[in-house]
């Protein structure tokens, strides 16, 4: 199963890298820019539990994002917490390449039927939920 998984999600990333590279982002980092403009909770610890990144990966990707000028470390709400915003221009990334994300998103959706495509995302639910409740268990 995780071969077949890890093999599925480097498929899907090459097929949406190779949309959005016009726009000089990868596949992941306008995952984590889509997720830091809708996710209400902007700290790190809520952006890593929403995309299920680690600590160490989702900071090598916001130090990434932050020296390209598209994210920026702002106050949070109380003065011990630091929430991350898109600037200006991680925004008008995020915009502009959004044609490209929909156009790979269409390519994958057109090569599917309707059942399998239902399927596909209730079987990703089923096993995002049976691994998180996994995890939890062997902390």
């Amino acid at each position: 199963m995780l071969a077949t998984t890890r093999r599925a999600a480097r498929l899907l990333t090459q097929l949406y890298d190779a949309h959005l590279r016009e726009h000089g982002i990868e596949a992941a980092q306008f995952a984590l820019l889509m997720t830091i403009d809708a996710w209400p909770e902007k700290g790190h610890a809520a952006l890593g539990r929403a995309l299920g990144m680690d600590k160490t990966t989702l900071s090598r990707n916001l130090k990434l994002l932050h020296a390209r000028g598209w994210v920026e470390s702002v106050a949070g709400t109380d003065a011990r917490t630091r929430e991350v915003m898109l600037t200006a221009e991680g925004r008008e990334r995020l915009m502009a390449a959004e044609p490209a994300w929909r156009r790979a998103q269409a390519e994958v959706r057109a090569a599917m039927s309707d059942r399998e495509w239902y399927a596909m995302w209730d079987a990703l639910r089923a096993l995002t939920g049976a691994a998180t409740g996994a995890a939890a268990e062997k902390r």
